[in-house]
């Protein structure tokens, strides 16, 4: 938490004590709340929710890739139905440009099961 204070004295009698809380972000949750995905190739993965609380300001949100930059600048991760490319390790990071902090989920393990051809 990053506190701003304002100290005001009238008359030297009372002190008026101003705070300006910046806050957050806190209690990062994703929606489902899984951590490993197992899917076939071409199989929809549901959209991944990641949100926290931010004062004053709301949140910004960032899903990453290991590895690689970022996939999503939104709090929803939606890669919809899965290529084998999307394998991988996402983290959704939560930031409050109120007071410059961020937070990062847990790391969700997506495994993409090839599809084999036959002829």
């Amino acid at each position: 938490m990053l506190e701003d204070k304002l100290f005001i004295s009238i008359s030297h009698k009372y002190i008026c004590i101003l705070y300006n809380h910046k806050d957050g972000p806190e209690s990062l949750t994703l929606s489902p709340s899984n951590i490993s995905y197992t899917l076939n190739e071409n199989q929809r993965l549901n959209d991944i929710t990641c949100s926290a609380t931010c004062s004053p300001v709301q949140c910004t949100y960032e899903w990453r890739k290991s590895g690689g930059g970022a996939v999503s600048s939104s709090g929803v991760l939606s890669l919809g139905n899965l290529e084998k490319g999307e394998a991988g390790t996402y983290t959704c990071t939560a930031s409050n440009s109120g007071s410059a902090a961020t937070t990062s989920s847990q790391p969700i393990a997506i495994l993409v099961r090839c599809k084999y051809l036959h002829s």
